[in-house]
C-alpha cells in the first residue's frame, strides 16, 4: 500500500502529516509556507513519499456549517486538483475530512506531552500536530467504515 498525505490548510502555514505504508498510523512531518510555491512543494512531497491519496482537513463550524475558512479550503482544494491534473499525479484521490477540534486537541496534546512552553508557542507545531490528528482520525474511521464528507 502507498501512503496517505494529511493536509491542515491555513492562510499562512500548511501542516503536513503522512501515514505509514499500511495506512494505519499518522505521523506529523512538517509545515509548508502557504505561498506561490505551495503546489510545487506538495508535488515533490507526493513523489518523494509515494502518496496515493490526500486527506484535507475540512473546517466546519460547530453547527456543521461552512465558514470563511471553509471557503478558503475549498479554493485550495480546487487549486490542488488543478495542480495535480497531469500524470502521474492525476490518479491521486482527494478527500475532505472534518477537522473540528483538531487545533484544540493539538494544544492539549502538547501540554500533556510535557512540551516546553517555548515549543508550544511555535504555531507551526500546532499545524503539524493538527494535521496528524486529523489524518489519524481519517485512518481510524476507515477501520470503522465511516463516510468522508467529500462532494
Amino acid at each position: 500500500m502507498a501512503k496517505i498525505l494529511g493536509i491542515d490548510h491555513g492562510a499562512v502555514r500548511i501542516g503536513i502529516a503522512v501515514s505509514d505504508e499500511s495506512s494505519s498510523i499518522a505521523f506529523g512531518r512538517e509545515i509548508f509556507l502557504n505561498n506561490k510555491d505551495i503546489f510545487v512543494k506538495i508535488k515533490k512531497f507526493i513523489s518523494d513519499e509515494h502518496i496515493n491519496q490526500i486527506v484535507i482537513g475540512y473546517p466546519l463550524t460547530l453547527k456543521g456549517e461552512r465558514s470563511e475558512q471553509t471557503l478558503a479550503v475549498e479554493k485550495f482544494e480546487t487549486d490542488l486538483k488543478n495542480a495535480l491534473s497531469e500524470s502521474p499525479f492525476n490518479k491521486i484521490t482527494i478527500i475532505r475530512w472534518d477537522e473540528r477540534f483538531t487545533s484544540k486537541m493539538a494544544g492539549d496534546s502538547m501540554l500533556e506531552s510535557g512540551m516546553k512552553k517555548k515549543k508550544r508557542q511555535q504555531k507551526g507545531n500546532i499545524d503539524i500536530i493538527s494535521a496528524s490528528l486529523m489524518l489519524q482520525s481519517y485512518l481510524d474511521s476507515r477501520k470503522k467504515n465511516l463516510p468522508d464528507i467529500s462532494e
